[in-house]
């Protein structure tokens, strides 16, 4: 089993149900993993939209989120095994995501053109090397599976390119957004992006515990 990563609270949830369910250890822990991603995740995506809006740019972070997240299902991509540096990552990621698409938006028509044009070929060629991506921990083992996510993610990427291609000028900081976020699930596909979210596994944070085989 891949190594998981829980908090304090959810290892004490956890303990609690299985003590009235009787569960496993292994169990246990995967009850503790769960409650971890259930409380963080929505959490997580309330505090990321309430930066968003905190920082004038709520729109953009929505059209961020919900590209990126449909990705996610088709194209896999790296991640790291805690829910809490997840949360961290998205609340952190997803307003300054629009934060800078907000700056693209504000330059002259021609660069927007060439960076979004930019963004959707880089796109398209690391969804064609490289998705989708599975992870040891939920392998991809079906051909046909494998088939069917590859053309779903190239569908998702010709849904998104037609919408930055022909949005009204009115909404450059979307177009500006969803150039970014295709280019961040390029990022999260190559080995970079593997090796950042490798890099974040191994920092410390207070009050969480590590699972093992």
């Amino acid at each position: 089993m891949e190594d998981l990563s829980y908090s304090s609270f959810s290892k004490n949830c956890a303990s609690y149900l299985a003590k009235k369910k009787g569960v496993t250890a292994d169990q246990e822990m995967i009850l503790a993993y769960a409650v971890d991603v259930l409380v963080i995740n929505t959490a997580n995506l309330l505090a990321t939209l309430l930066l968003g809006w905190i920082l004038g740019v709520f729109y953009g972070t929505v059209a961020s989120v919900i590209t990126v997240a449909a990705f996610r299902h088709t194209s896999g991509g790296a991640h790291s095994k805690s829910p809490w540096r997840c949360a961290v990552v998205t609340i952190l990621l997803f307003p300054l995501m629009a934060k800078l698409g907000q700056y693209i938006a504000s330059l002259d028509h021609i660069y927007m053109t060439v960076f979004s044009l930019f963004s959707i070929l880089v796109c398209v060629i690391c969804i064609i090397l490289w998705a989708p991506d599975d992870t040891p921990s939920a392998p991809i083992i079906s051909s046909r599976r494998r088939k069917i996510l590859k053309y779903l993610s190239l569908l998702n990427v010709a849904i998104i390119s037609t919408i930055i291609i022909f949005i009204d000028s009115n909404y450059a900081i979307i177009k500006g957004c969803l150039s970014l976020s295709i280019l961040w699930v390029s990022f999260i596909l190559s080995k970079p992006g593997h090796n950042l979210m490798s890099i974040i596994d191994k920092i410390n944070l207070s009050g969480e515990r590590r699972c093992k085989d």
